[in-house]
């Protein structure tokens, strides 16, 4: 399904279709960290089942490791074509917002709706969903760095510092949860982007010999994370470290593969083009379905992951042919 050649053709650090293959796996693998958490609600875990069960839930960090990485990288490959003019900032809007808005809109109504302003000023602002409202923060962020700065190290120094602050201030208001150390990764795409020829050169020369260094400190990494000593009479501050750095280690082992490796499998960029519906749609689906079907509790499971991609590739085609001929119409 893939192989391995020497970089991106015309000097770009990781191609689209790559990017759409991972986005697709980081999919897959926050779905799976939530049906493995929901799993215990009918089957409860022991033994090697508990220890499967624990494996599962930890995909969904690194699902949002990669998530953020590529974020991060393709918002600097859109500045560098349509610098910080209008348009950029649309194009954040109506690829990311828009669908937002829509999609969890129509699930927040279906769910009973608005009890006050303060639910629908949760709903707006992305703090319903972390992940969204951490997003938009970021490109708030993004826009006014990249807007005041000039130069290229000077913008990543200062939005690597933004994200300290903002990753400081979460902490500082009792959000600990292992989920807000892959704002990390945000920062990491940022400085793909922007140093993109000198970090392609380095693939080019050494990307194997680090690829493999990486992948034997993700040995360690998921051995730490599974082994419950490994936790056992740390503080809070030191496992937040232990967590940063090994988002770190599987971010950087990512960037490489994508880098490297060109994917020709069409599942997972199938996937990936539609995951950002598929995450806002399939905690909903899977509420209704489980509740609405009466048969095995796997072929509910499956049934919710069948019903949640196509949910979402619908949603996804309806919003972007509604948003080609409102942009048509205007031309």
């Amino acid at each position: 399904m893939a192989d391995v050649r020497n970089g991106v053709a015309g000097g770009q650090l990781m191609d689209r279709r790559e990017t759409d293959w991972f986005r697709g796996i980081a999919a897959v693998m926050v779905v799976l960290s939530h049906y493995a958490e929901w799993w215990t609600w009918f089957v409860p875990a022991e033994g090697n089942g508990e220890m499967l069960r624990l494996a599962l839930t930890k995909l969904g960090v690194y699902g949002v490791d990669i998530f953020f990485l590529f974020s991060g990288y393709a918002m600097v490959c859109s500045m560098e074509q349509e610098r910080m003019y209008p348009k950029f900032i649309w194009k954040r809007i109506k690829n990311v917002y828009i669908p937002y808005f829509l999609v969890v809109g129509c699930i927040e109504l279906l769910s009973g709706g608005f009890a006050s302003p303060a639910d629908f000023w949760n709903f707006a602002s992305g703090k319903d969903f972390w992940y969204m409202y951490v997003l938009f923060i970021f490109y708030i962020g993004f826009i006014v760095v990249y807007t005041v700065m000039g130069g290229r190290a000077p913008r990543c120094a200062v939005f690597c510092i933004f994200t300290y602050c903002f990753s400081v201030g979460l902490y500082r208001e009792g959000m600990m949860d292992f989920w807000y150390v892959s704002n990390v990764a945000f920062a990491i795409g940022v400085a793909a982007a922007e140093y993109g020829k000198s970090v392609k050169r380095l693939v080019d020369r050494a990307g194997i010999p680090l690829m493999a260094v990486l992948s034997i400190l993700m040995i360690f990494v998921i051995r730490s994370g599974l082994d419950e000593n490994a936790a056992s009479g740390r503080s809070a501050e030191q496992l937040l470290r232990m967590e940063i750095g090994a988002t770190l280690v599987w971010t950087l082992l990512v960037l490489l593969l994508a880098a490297k490796c060109r994917i020709k499998e069409k599942v997972f960029a199938f996937l990936g083009k539609n995951s950002l519906y598929i995450y806002l749609t399939h905690t909903f689906l899977f509420m209704w379905i489980v509740n609405i079907l009466e048969c095995n509790i796997i072929l509910r499971f499956l049934a919710s992951a069948a019903v949640t991609v196509a949910v979402s590739a619908l949603c996804n085609l309806l919003i972007t042919l509604t948003s080609r001929k409102l942009t048509f119409r205007k031309v």
